[in-house]
């Protein structure tokens, strides 16, 4: 006889994606209380404000000697300068080095790949897959994951620019060396003009030996990530969407799922949440550069400070104590990619928009692909039992 306690196909879920749109809805509300309460302790803490200097000071500077050299993505300098900074000026030449380093080696890789596989659609995808996968499983295990991260990242932007042209490929993965150089040596100079030098030991990696056995987390994470990345491409090339710099920079802020304390995976809610922080990140820095646009400023120092506040506010969140870092980060991000255009204070508001819509549809297009991959919290206890 059929246990009538037992909920139907349909009832359970229907209320499994209830449930789902309730937490949704806690998460999104936990986070918009994290975000005010970090704005309401703007400038109580020395240390962060310092640190919040730097940026507002290293940002805007990579920005100027971008558009005195004439780079072509002026954006990728000060966004560079952004992501280089630490807490201490050893910490940052660190991890410049390392951005450095790792860009450099992508965009080889990426010029040699491009010669064939922008006219290879099957052969362009296992790339993407290969790359994605090497680069996520490097940051876990590799003393040196930045630079397998950052060569991953470069290698695919470099590529999917090439795609319209492929003969512009040299000359795109040239200014990204150039434009990741300008903003390292800003945040080089900025970081040891301001702050200490503090030479901290480099973090302790597991290494690549037991990709099998204990690190087999890491690289089923990787796995999931590649799997993320190519059918965001295939979703974005299905929907006839123009923008292949703004699918090149959505799949650049590839999905990378919490570690928890037993060393494996965190759960399809741990990525939920650190996805949707993304996105609300992505609203809130994108809003606030969209109503910096419609002011129309075109003093060349106002637009500046513009951009070095934004980065002050996104570095105070990111240093934060609420958890809510990545709504910062996020946040600062997409500020840089809205407001700087070109080589000048934008003029009109509507490139602004196109760049915040298509990266706000890549980030959204990465959230659902990542939840139907990532595991909840029963399928975790199976993945860490086997």
């Amino acid at each position: 006889m059929r246990d009538q306690s037992r909920p139907e196909p349909k009832e359970s879920i229907l209320r499994s994606v209830i449930e789902d749109f309730a937490e949704a809805g806690r998460m999104v509300d936990g986070a918009l209380q994290g975000w005010w309460k970090e704005l309401g302790e703007l400038g109580t803490d020395p240390a962060r404000t310092r640190l919040c200097l730097v940026a507002a000071i290293t940002v805007p500077l990579a920005t100027t000697m971008a558009l005195w050299l004439e780079v072509e993505s002026v954006w990728w300098a000060a966004i560079s300068g952004y992501m280089t900074i630490m807490a201490s000026g050893a910490a940052s030449i660190r991890k410049g080095l390392l951005r450095l380093a790792g860009t450099i080696g992508g965009a080889a890789v990426g010029f040699i790949v491009a010669r064939w596989l922008p006219y290879d659609h099957f052969a362009l995808s296992l790339f993407l897959a290969a790359a994605t996968m090497l680069g996520v499983v490097a940051m876990q295990v590799s003393p040196h994951g930045l630079a397998w991260l950052f060569g991953t990242i470069t290698s695919i932007l470099v590529l999917l620019e090439g795609l319209n042209d492929p003969l512009k490929v040299p000359y795109i993965a040239f200014y990204r060396i150039f434009e990741v150089g300008i903003g390292v040596t800003a945040s080089a100079i900025v970081a040891n003009l301001l702050m200490h030098w503090h030479a901290d030991p480099p973090p302790q990696s597991p290494g690549w030996r037991h990709l099998l056995g204990p690190q087999w987390p890491a690289l089923l994470h990787g796995m999931r990530a590649a799997i993320a990345v190519v059918v965001m491409m295939q979703v974005w090339i299905w929907m006839d969407l123009p923008q292949v710099t703004e699918m090149a920079i959505s799949i650049a802020v590839v999905m990378s799922a919490p570690v928890i304390g037993d060393g494996s995976l965190g759960t399809r809610h741990a990525v939920a949440e650190r996805s949707l922080h993304r996105i609300l990140g992505c609203f809130l820095g994108g809003i606030a550069a969209l109503g910096c646009l419609a002011i129309g400023v075109e003093s060349f120092p106002w637009w500046l400070a513009m951009i070095g506040g934004s980065v002050w506010v996104g570095m105070h969140i990111q240093n934060g104590r609420h958890g809510v870092g990545y709504l910062g980060t996020q946040a600062a991000f997409v500020f840089i990619v809205t407001l700087i255009q070109g080589p000048a204070p934008p003029s009109s508001i509507m490139p602004g928009i196109d760049r915040f819509v298509g990266i706000s549809g890549g980030m959204a297009i990465l959230l659902v692909i990542s939840l139907m991959l990532w595991p909840n919290e029963a399928e975790r206890k199976v993945e860490r039992t086997s």
